[in-house]
């Protein structure tokens, strides 16, 4: 099995985003392996683009793209242990600063390493996950510009109910970043750069956009939540598919697979497909899943398997090797992420992002 990446579709949404939000600097969020769609290929694409800079989650996966080449701006969202400051000044990432053991370790690799590291402060505005708390700001503050090598460039936040459109707790955060933003400039910090947009922010609302707007799963081609899609021209970026690896006859009242829970209420064909859950192929697909084999739906037969399903195709003809997609198109049909999301009870974001490293991505540009 293999997931095709369509690197058009890609560079054909951030277009797209950047023409939403005009007057803000797109930064494309390739972080999770670029939410399963593979990098450095789909971080090169973004840059292409328009994306002027790129974001990620750990310092592993900053370090993979400067070795491949990258030299644009790379946030890194989370703080690195202090450990890795050094690695992080070397590699001139861009870090986000909320504690102050990381900010001294910071100062100090900054310091030996003779440069100024830009910083961008993590504020909390609800969420609760990291960053400074609004009572803790000033005090923060003034830590920070004591420390050598440290140049507070930006702040930012991240909103928690944006893919709600006019949910009242998204105003109430975009409201006390802007307070937090007011009382860093009141201390004397000018700031390059606020951000706060993510996807659904970009796309449904202007006045998030600011300085940055940090898109991820819009980039490829995906709705941040059932309630904004269509708000966009997105394209799905990401086909996953397989082949046909065995055709039996099978009896009626026979069963099929682990727990024998499809029963056969007539002969017919059963095709195997080398695809399973540690493909990423959830087991709660089992039964409830359709693939398309020649452009025609099928229900995925019995419990899915650890590298292999069933497919109960009926009389159809089917051949070892045929192509069976799994996301995606064919034909006149396509099954979308959002679609085996809904079966398994989450979010697209997932069912792409964990789409391990032994399914090859093929890079295409279908321009």
């Amino acid at each position: 099995m293999w997931a095709e990446i369509d690197l058009s579709s890609i560079a054909h949404n951030i277009r797209t985003i950047a023409a939403i939000a005009p007057r803000s600097e797109v930064m494309g969020v390739v972080k999770g392996y670029a939410y399963g769609h593979g990098n450095p290929a789909c971080a090169l694409a973004m840059l292409e683009a328009g994306a002027t800079r790129l974001g990620v989650a750990r310092v592993s996966e900053a370090l993979h793209l400067r070795d491949a080449g990258v030299t644009a701006p790379i946030h890194v969202f989370s703080e690195a242990p202090v450990q890795a400051a050094s690695s992080m000044v070397a590699s001139d990432l861009i870090p986000a600063v909320y504690t102050e053991d990381f900010a001294r370790a910071l100062s100090e690799a900054a310091k030996a390493a003779s440069k100024r590291v830009p910083v961008h402060m993590k504020l909390d505005t609800g969420m609760h996950r990291v960053g400074l708390l609004a009572d803790d700001l000033e005090d923060a503050l003034r830590t920070l510009k004591t420390l050598d090598g440290i140049e507070i460039e930006g702040a930012w936040s991240h909103l928690a109910v944006a893919d709600i459109p006019d949910h009242p707790f998204t105003r109430k955060q975009l409201d006390l970043f802007e307070e937090m933003s007011a009382r860093i400039a009141a201390a004397g910090v000018n700031l390059r750069y606020r951000h706060i947009a993510n996807s659904a922010a970009t796309l449904t609302m202007p006045e998030t956009h600011l300085d940055i707007v940090r898109c991820g799963v819009a980039a490829y081609g995906l709705w941040p939540g059932p309630q904004t899609v269509g708000v966009a021209d997105l394209r799905p970026a990401l086909a996953l598919k397989g082949r046909v690896t065995m055709v039996k006859r099978v009896a009626a009242g026979e069963a099929v697979s682990y727990g024998l829970n499809y029963h056969l209420n007539r002969p017919g064909h059963v095709v195997t497909i080398g695809c399973g859950y540690a493909d990423g192929y959830d087991r709660r697909l089992s039964g409830n899943a359709d693939v398309l084999v020649g452009g025609e739906r099928h229900r995925v037969s019995g419990t899915v398997c650890m590298d292999q399903f069933m497919v109960d195709v009926g009389d159809r003809s089917v051949e070892v090797g045929d192509v069976v997609t799994l996301i995606g198109s064919d034909g006149t049909d396509r099954i979308p992420a959002e679609e085996l999301a809904e079966i398994i009870g989450t979010i697209n974001y997932e069912v792409t992002a964990r789409i391990p490293s032994r399914v090859p991505r093929v890079y295409k540009d279908g321009a």
